[in-house]
């Protein structure tokens, strides 16, 4: 392979192993999500192994995620809430997906440890001031309310050839109502690309610092 990392834009071939196999009891995306209203899933092979490659992805600093379209899709995000405080936001120093659980707005749904990761919030995030609220991993599946909605968000590493990894990045969403899944397709159509610009930052940020740690 002539270069450590390279983007794959379309949905991956099966590369399942025996140890990999998914099994009745496995938590994946699809129990959460299996047919999202919207969805975004970005694919990149790394030249790393898969156990290397899942730590590195699995703990991730965010803040260390950085592209020119990531950046600003980001501020502009974080702008409402400046506006409204008046005051600039604390920006912390570090930010893990576990970090984004233990804020109480996203939730831990399940993991495979090794393999793939899920995480899930809940609310109103599609209008100017995000309004999120705290489900419990166990109430997640059932909750539904008028006005809201759901994300389920999946962290994956599978082997690829011999001494690579496939990582995929999915983010599924659900809308409870008609209104809201007519809104919220306004909203997607205008921030899908941006939501992608940062799903791919992360897989290349996520490769780039599990291949500098293993040289």
């Amino acid at each position: 392979m002539s270069e450590e990392i390279k983007d794959t834009w379309t949905r991956p071939p099966d590369v399942t192993s025996p140890a990999w196999e998914v099994t009745d009891r496995s938590v994946t995306v699809d129990d959460f999500a299996l047919e999202p209203d919207f969805d975004a899933m970005e694919h990149m092979v790394a030249d790393v192994p898969p156990e290397k490659m899942y730590t590195t992805l699995r703990h991730l600093d965010l803040l260390t995620v950085h592209s020119r379209v990531a950046d600003l899709a980001m501020w502009v995000r974080d702008l409402p809430e400046r506006l409204k405080r008046r005051v600039p936001p604390r920006v912390p120093t570090r930010l893990t997906f576990d970090d984004l659980v233990a804020s109480g707005e996203w939730v831990l749904l399940g993991e495979q440890p090794g393999r793939e990761v899920v995480y899930g919030a809940a609310g109103r995030f599609w209008t100017p001031i995000v309004r999120m609220e705290s489900v419990s991993a166990e109430d997640f599946a059932q909750y539904h309310r008028s006005r809201r909605g759901k994300i389920v968000a999946s962290l994956s590493v599978r082997p690829y050839g011999r001494h690579s990894s496939l990582m995929t990045y999915d983010i599924r969403t659900t809308l409870d109502d008609l209104i809201s899944r007519w809104v919220f397709g306004m909203y997607w159509r205008t921030v899908s690309p941006f939501v992608r610009s940062i799903m791919r930052a992360t897989l290349r940020t996520a490769a780039k610092q599990a291949s500098s740690a293993q040289k």
